[in-house]
């Protein structure tokens, strides 16, 4: 009889576990970290030579902060910031003297993005949640043109850019400790719109929005969750 009693409180902890990581009251923090780098190499011809060299590299991290003002309802905020470069080196001999040219982008992007997140029971040590969050962006855009003799020219051209958007993202969450979470989520629809300003030597720069659902790019992720 004691092994199940034992057996019986020791599930009822740990599905008293799950259940107070999301109480009222309750915080967690967590984040996304990334960096990407590429490199390519293209010949477009040989005679006269025409090759281009592409690297391109992009960092992000966004911190988050999430509280319980309800069982099962939580509200945060994340900031953001992004960076992302791009070089083109072009060599070309079609004319007398072998031109080369770099061309570099960068840009810089600053956000907040406040959330509202909705836990759901599924299972012991289990939830179900659906986060909703909005994306407020500004940064600055810089490009730069550089052509070796018989050119010899230089250009540089930047404009500032906001962005707006905004996300649904359902997801389930598995709490292996009273402390910790692992969480595994998809965007199910999402919307942005960036629009630069203050463009500079007449740079014509398009306003673009984007709309996507998960049935255009599956793109899950997985994260941690830290509970206090």
């Amino acid at each position: 009889m004691k092994p199940k009693l034992f057996i019986m409180a020791a599930l009822c902890l740990l599905a008293y576990g799950a259940s107070a990581q999301t109480e009222k009251g309750k915080s967690f923090i967590n984040g996304s970290i990334g960096f990407t780098s590429n490199k390519n190499n293209q010949i477009v011809s040989t005679s006269p030579t025409f090759s281009t060299e592409q690297k391109a590299e992009a960092f992000n991290i966004v911190p988050r902060f999430g509280y319980l003002v309800a069982d099962n309802w939580a509200i945060g905020l994340g900031a953001g910031y992004s960076r992302s470069k791009s070089t083109v080196n072009t060599v070309n001999t079609a004319s007398s003297a072998i031109i080369l040219a770099t061309q570099t982008a960068k840009q810089h992007v600053f956000s907040i993005e406040p959330f509202v997140r909705k836990y759901v029971d599924v299972a012991d040590k289990f939830k179900f949640f659906g986060e909703f969050n909005l994306g407020i962006g500004f940064g600055k855009a810089v490009s730069h043109s550089l052509y070796s003799a018989p050119i010899n020219s230089s250009s540089e051209d930047s404009y500032k850019l906001t962005s707006y958007g905004a996300a649904l993202s359902p997801g389930f969450a598995f709490f292996p400790s009273k402390k910790w979470a692992i969480e595994f989520s998809f965007p199910l629809a999402s919307y942005r719109k960036t629009k630069p300003k203050d463009v500079s030597n007449g740079l014509s720069v398009p306003t673009t929005e984007t709309f996507t659902f998960a049935t255009d790019s599956f793109n899950p992720s997985i994260g941690f969750n830290f509970h206090f």
